[in-house]
Order: C-alpha cells, then sequence, then structure tokens
C-alpha cells in the first residue's frame, strides 16, 4: 500500500467529547467504567482531559452502546441529565444571580433540590401512568413546552416552591392560575412522587451531572459554596429518595476546594479516573483503524486482525497493530523506552495521572507532522521518530496555553518558569521563585499540584523537600533543560 496515502487518512480523533459524533465507536471501556455502574459510586473525579465527559455522553448520547457495554447492570435505570454538553442555557449563572436578587429566601440548597426534581421529573414525561399529584402538574405545565431549557420553568416553579405565589404563571404561552391550585408546589412532594413512580415499576433514575464546575466561572467563591451545597443535595437525595440517583462527575482540583459536612465519608462512594499504558495504547489503535486505509494498512502487516472486531483481538495483535504505526521508539538505540512507555511517561501529570486527551493530540499532531515531510520509503510505520517528538513539544504548548486561560490567577506563576535551566526544585527554591506573587506559600503549593503542575518528592505536597515538573508542562511553560524533553 501507499504510505502516504493512508498517512492522508490517518486521524486520532477529537480530544473533546462534545464535538466527536463517533464517539460510540471510539469508547475504550476500562476498570473504571465497570466501577461508575457500581449502585454505591455516585462521585466521578478526574483531571481535565481524563475522559469525563466522554463518560457522560456516552450515557447520554449513545445510551443503547452505553447498556451493550453494560450487561444487564442498567436493566432497570432510567438515564437522564443534569447540566452537560457544555450548553449552560439549562441553568446559567445568571438564572441564579436573578434569583439570588429577586428572593430574599434564595439558598443553593433550595436551588439544586429544586433543580433535580424537575430534571428527575420531566425524564419521566413519557409512556408512564402518573397518578394525580406534583409530578403530574409538572408535566401537565410542560407538556406543550417547546424550549426545553430549565431556566425560564425554573423561574416560574422557584416563585411557586419559595416565593408567594402569583396570580398567573405563563409558561411559553400555559397559562397556570395559581391560586385555583390553594397550595404551592412542595418540591419535597415532588420527589416523593417521582421516587414513588420509579419504586412501583421497579425502576431508579440516574440523573448524570457534567460541567457542573462552568457554574459561576468568574466567581470561584460562589462556584465553591454552590457546588458544595451540590454534594450535601445529592447525599440527601439519595438517602431519602433512593430511586433517584444523582451522579456527579467534576475536576478533581474542584473538588479538592469544596468544603462540606462529612467530606471524608465519600471515599467509598468515589472513583478516580486513571489510564495505565494498556489503555492509552488501545485508545490510539481503536482511533486510528476508524478509518480503512489505515485498517486495510494495519491487516496487511498483521493479517490476523482482518475482518475481526478491534475487542476480539489478542494484546500481541494489538501490540502489532500499534507497531505498523508507531515508531518502536523514540530514539535510535536497543536500550530505549518502548513508544507506549514514552507517550505515557509524557502524558503525567503531577498527581501521577495520565492523560489521554494529550495522548491524543500528541498523535494527531504527529500525523500531522508526518504529512508535512517527504515520505521515506524504507520507514516501516506510519509515523516517524522525528515526528512523535515534535509533536509532544506542540502538545506541551498546548496544554500550558489552556492553562494560561483555565487558571488566570496563576498565570504569572506560569510565566516564572520561563527560561528556567531544570525541572526540579527545592522547597525554598520554588517559593523564591514565585516571591510577591498570590496564592503564596502553602497555598501555591497545594494548588500547582491540585492542577498537577509539581509533582513532590514524597506523598504530601506540604511536606514534600522538592518538587518536580511534569515533562508534559517543561516545554509548554519555557523550561530551557539540556537534553531530551
Amino acid at each position: 500500500m501507499d504510505a502516504y496515502e493512508v498517512l492522508e487518512s490517518l486521524t486520532f480523533g477529537a480530544v473533546d467529547s462534545e464535538s466527536e459524533d463517533e464517539l460510540d465507536r471510539l469508547f475504550v471501556r476500562t476498570g473504571d467504567f465497570d466501577k461508575f455502574l457500581r449502585k454505591n459510586i455516585w462521585l466521578v473525579l478526574g483531571a481535565k482531559g481524563t475522559g469525563k465527559s466522554a463518560l457522560f455522553e456516552l450515557f447520554s448520547k449513545f445510551e443503547s452502546t452505553a447498556r451493550g457495554l453494560s450487561g444487564e447492570a442498567l436493566n432497570d435505570v432510567v438515564i437522564a441529565t443534569g447540566t452537560g454538553f457544555g450548553d449552560l442555557s439549562e441553568i446559567t449563572t445568571e438564572d441564579i444571580q436573578g434569583l439570588k436578587e429577586s428572593n430574599e429566601n434564595f439558598d443553593h440548597d433550595r436551588l439544586w433540590r429544586l433543580y433535580i426534581a424537575v430534571k428527575a421529573g420531566l425524564a419521566l414525561k413519557n409512556g408512564r401512568d402518573i397518578p394525580t399529584g406534583p409530578l403530574k402538574e409538572l408535566l401537565v405545565s410542560n407538556n406543550e413546552r417547546r424550549d426545553y431549557r430549565i431556566g425560564p420553568l425554573l423561574k416560574d416553579l422557584w416563585r411557586q416552591t419559595i416565593g408567594d405565589p402569583p396570580e398567573k404563571i405563563s409558561i411559553k404561552g400555559i397559562s397556570v392560575d395559581a391560586r385555583k391550585k390553594k397550595r404551592q408546589l412542595d418540591v419535597i412532594a415532588l420527589l416523593q412522587d417521582i421516587n414513588s413512580v420509579l419504586a412501583s415499576q421497579g425502576q431508579v433514575l440516574w440523573l448524570l451531572f457534567d460541567k457542573v464546575d462552568e457554574i459561576w466561572s468568574d466567581n470561584k467563591a460562589e462556584r465553591k459554596k454552590s457546588l458544595s451545597r451540590l454534594i450535601e443535595v445529592v447525599m440527601y437525595v439519595r438517602r431519602t429518595f433512593p430511586a433517584i440517583q444523582p451522579k456527579i462527575l467534576l475536576r478533581t482540583d474542584i473538588w479538592q476546594e469544596l468544603d462540606f459536612t462529612n467530606k471524608d465519608h465519600l471515599t467509598d462512594k468515589c472513583i478516580e479516573l486513571n489510564w495505565t499504558r494498556k489503555q492509552l495504547s488501545d485508545l490510539l489503535v481503536k482511533r486510528a483503524i476508524q478509518s480503512e486505509l489505515v485498517r486495510e494498512w494495519a491487516s496487511s502487516r498483521v493479517p490476523q486482525v482482518e475482518n475481526c472486531l478491534f475487542e476480539n483481538w489478542t494484546s500481541e495483535e494489538r501490540s502489532k497493530v500499534l507497531e505498523s504505526i508507531f515508531p518502536a521508539t523514540a530514539y535510535p538505540g536497543e536500550r530505549e523506552a518502548a513508544i507506549m512507555d514514552w507517550i505515557a511517561e509524557r502524558v503525567k501529570d503531577g498527581r501521577g495521572t495520565v492523560l489521554p486527551r494529550d495522548a491524543i493530540n500528541i498523535a494527531n499532531y504527529a500525523a500531522e507532522f508526518q504529512r508535512s515531510e517527504t515520505p521515506e520509503s524504507e520507514n516501516p510505520t506510519l509515523i516517524s521518530r522525528d515526528a512523535i517528538r515534535r509533536a509532544f513539544t506542540k502538545a506541551s504548548e498546548v496544554r500550558c496555553n489552556s492553562f494560561f486561560a483555565e487558571f488566570p490567577e496563576l498565570r504569572e506563576h506560569f510565566r516564572r518558569f520561563a527560561t528556567q535551566t531544570k525541572a526540579d526544585f527545592s522547597r525554598e527554591e520554588l517559593l523564591n521563585l514565585m516571591k510577591g506573587l498570590k496564592p503564596r506559600n502553602d497555598e501555591l503549593l497545594e494548588r500547582l499540584y491540585e492542577i498537577g503542575v509539581v509533582r513532590p518528592d514524597t506523598g504530601r505536597v506540604l511536606t514534600a523537600s522538592s518538587y518536580q515538573i511534569p515533562r508534559l508542562y517543561r516545554s509548554g511553560l519555557g523550561l530551557t533543560i539540556r537534553g531530551r524533553p
């Protein structure tokens, strides 16, 4: 086959799950997927780029695939979604701010209870015999709505639930006379109704939350308060209404910031996403062979995989296909690390978390660089050593640029690393380097560790004597270190 023609079709897909139309074909099942299915697990933590949104998207947009992968675990589970897809028109900061300003009884607990009740209630709208009660009232009032964003409906229900009921409530042309009902809508009664309907049919409802960290993104103190209350409300709902089971996917660094009672009691309710070298390899290979030409290329070198599902390939077959795409090592020499060990080490952050998003970036950039070079007929792989090394440098820069935008309060701290000639710093050296900036001292060390920019020499960041900048960030931060990146 013509390697250049195959290379033209080589892609490893999008790094953001929301824009990946074929996520169901690209998804790699890991041990964390099986843990997510457990009844007691409802908090999923992970650094940015570990696959939280991919998990959310699989269950929300490709439910049939998720159910196929789950066996019998989802037989009696109704799946609904909370804030997700990056579209916070469902419940915007603007909506919440308006409620805060217009109602002196506002608090985040009431807001989240109401939000969960409405989202769970609307998930039961089809094909069910709903008895007269709060749930039926909610579904009737929402029956003719064409705009299913929760924001407008939330405001009206809030007024009924917490504030004084107005004479009339208009919901997209539907006029509801609150006085005729002779009572306010009761959120607890609504949750009881939903729980009873589900229990009577032997079902539970999973309400999946993703991207809740984007609420109050410009006000971290309010975000901390809001998300802390969300966790507490979820604990209350799951305990009091066992058929309603919210599950939250949250960034690890934001989880570390939250303060609430009995936070340590959630250890057995939580999983933290991570990837092994083998899983990373499977991810890249599975994405590459979505191209028919790349699959033909792989089959011509590993005939056993022809007309065989990827999931049925042996470990040896997967390794051989990987070797037909990537060079065996990033540098020539007998004692060099195998290519996936080399990549895994370079997409690992300071917390030891392997980040598949950055591995996908490296692979895509490598293919891009390779296409710009003159093909070498003697090259046995699609991607050369030089292309993979150049790709890593670019991936580091992209990762750090995203951090400049995401953590503006640390932007000047990041800039202080530029031109540093080493990656290891003693505690005193690191704090002196950041002198005059805020946050500082222990708060700074904790913050840098939470987002994965430093790796302490001990398990505890505050008692460490030295800190290392992981390879993932060195080029992007501008460190000028002799030798290999």
